[in-house]
């Protein structure tokens, strides 16, 4: 069975059960996650309701699996699944935690009970269709994903010899890709139509290619005299594009920025009051369009580009609408070279660029020809 829609506060919906979030406020403290202690486990924590877990989510893995010793004899999925959540989970990005976290509710929920030694391809199968059949396809290939790990670290902590997945085969939903690839004239056409903020997001994102959390959580200091440094929140890893040439000259990275910029000084003037955000992309407010506990953009920004979208559609001559990440994949399209496209979009290898993001084709040189039309004697 699925477990039932989740009643918790928005903040801690994808956390584990007695665990709460508490955002950092105005600067005054750090993102903090909290364990609410069980009234029936408090005597082991000297009669405390609450225990600090740590500032990422990360960290509030590690520090709750020392809390409680791990079962070492697993017999149970759910024993299992709980281990993998403490020991495997927190090795990964935020942004993968959030998803596999997500994946091992619903597995619990339906797989709890049995015994690992138990589960057969068939299992597997009824339960991949059922989330499929409720859910989406999409869903069900990840809960795959993570059932499939799962069960191979299960070998190597002893719990099994003999995987019930990879040994027999068991597949995934094929899945068709995304192949929408967005015209010169199509954007130019939204852009006439859009919420101006929009523009200027896009404007960055032409020239950086990068992923939209990525974009929206750019922060002033992260912009120096000499480059514009982002963090990919889902490897961890740093990017830096120049802001000027060898010759002194801007790039279009730094006339981007410039855009974004008067943008909002442009705004500000409209205000009795000026907004000063830490973030390079904000509301009217000062906060940041994306949520670190949830692990996505706002709704407020989902909501921006949707009736941005429709207006579009209805007062332009624009037929079909096209995603966000689409202009991801628009910038990796138009770029000449697969290797400079993968290496502007972080991939780790080409083929994926190659696979989900050249969407124009490739350019093939045309052969010479037969010589089959009949020359005039």
């Amino acid at each position: 069975m699925i477990r039932p829609k989740n009643t918790r506060s928005g903040n801690n919906q994808q956390l584990p059960q007695y665990w709460r979030f508490r955002p950092a406020l105005y600067g005054t403290r750090k993102n903090t996650y909290y364990y609410r202690i069980p009234a029936h486990l408090r005597h082991l924590h000297e009669g405390k309701k609450e225990i600090v877990l740590g500032n990422t989510l990360s960290d509030a893995y590690r520090t709750f699996s020392k809390l409680y010793d791990i079962e070492e004899c697993v017999t149970l999925m759910r024993e299992l699944l709980d281990r993998y959540r403490m020991e495997i989970v927190p090795t990964h990005s935020i942004q993968v935690q959030a998803l596999k976290v997500t994946s091992l509710d619903r597995l619990r929920a339906s797989l709890g009970d049995n015994l690992v030694a138990s589960i057969t391809p068939k299992d597997v199968y009824e339960y991949q269709d059922m989330i499929a059949r409720t859910r989406s396809k999409k869903q069900a290939n990840q809960d795959h994903e993570v059932l499939s790990h799962a069960f191979t670290k299960a070998i190597r902590w002893g719990v099994i010899s003999d995987h019930p997945m990879t040994n027999k085969k068991v597949e995934k939903y094929s899945l068709p890709g995304r192949d929408r690839y967005v015209e010169d004239w199509e954007l130019q056409e939204w852009a006439r139509a859009v919420n101006p903020f929009l523009v200027v997001y896009i404007v960055l994102k032409g020239v950086t290619g990068l992923r939209q959390q990525d974009l929206l959580t750019i922060r002033r200091q992260d912009i120096s005299d000499t480059h514009l440094t982002s963090v990919n929140i889902k490897t961890g890893k740093k990017q830096r594009f120049p802001l000027y040439d060898v010759d002194g000259n801007p790039t279009t990275v730094r006339q981007a920025l410039d855009t974004v910029q008067q943008y909002y000084a442009n705004s500000n003037k409209k205000r009795a009051a000026s907004v000063i955000s830490p973030w390079l992309f904000h509301t009217r407010t000062g906060n940041t369009y994306y949520v670190p506990t949830k692990m996505k953009p706002a709704s407020s920004f989902q909501s921006v580009w949707y009736r941005s979208m429709q207006k579009a559609l209805k007062l332009t001559s624009l037929q079909e609408s096209f995603t966000e990440h689409d202009l991801r994949a628009k910038v990796s399209s138009d770029i000449d070279s697969d290797i400079d496209a993968q290496k502007l979009l972080q991939h780790a290898n080409v083929a994926t660029t190659r696979k989900h993001y050249r969407r124009k084709g490739s350019i093939t040189t045309p052969a010479q020809g037969f010589s089959v039309i009949p020359t005039n004697k």
